[in-house]
């Protein structure tokens, strides 16, 4: 009787652990994706895409093929002046997976248009994987566009 309340202890432990191993991979997530956002609206999307870019991301496109791999994403790019635009969002949800080296989030965009003194509002989701060093990079990014919110 001894030994198994030892070991449910033990596995209690363990779960207690994991959970918080889980917690933790949430915040870093949302708090990633946030900073992705900032870096966004101060360096411009073009920036921020490719410093948080996994080598092998996806990224799709409304109206065109996905854009695999950050060699195409940065190729996409060319021609392209973010600076007539600012996309700035923000996370609603996070999610990780039991090991913490996969989650995702989904939120909120806004994308300001200077030469058309506009908003466009959409919703988005990435998804993150954790890489050997620790930070977490995007491997999959797409959205939607959406009515202005209420």
């Amino acid at each position: 009787m001894k030994k198994l309340l030892i070991v449910l202890l033990i596995g209690l432990a363990a779960c207690n652990a994991a959970e918080e191993r889980q917690k933790e991979a949430k915040k870093e997530i949302l708090s990633t994706d946030r900073a992705f956002s900032a870096r966004s609206a101060e360096k411009g999307m073009h920036e921020a895409f490719l410093f948080y870019a996994a080598p092998d991301m996806v990224k799709l496109q409304d109206g065109r093929f996905p854009v695999i791999g950050k060699e195409d994403l940065r190729n996409s790019f060319l021609g392209v002046n973010d600076t007539l635009f600012r996309l700035t969002w923000e996370p609603v949800k996070a999610d990780v997976s039991k090991s913490c080296d996969l989650g995702y989030t989904f939120g909120n965009y806004e994308l300001y248009d200077f030469a058309r003194r506009e908003i466009r509002y959409g919703n988005y989701f990435t998804v993150w994987r954790k890489e050997k060093d620790g930070t977490w990079r995007w491997v999959l990014d797409g959205g939607n566009s959406t009515p202005r919110p209420e």
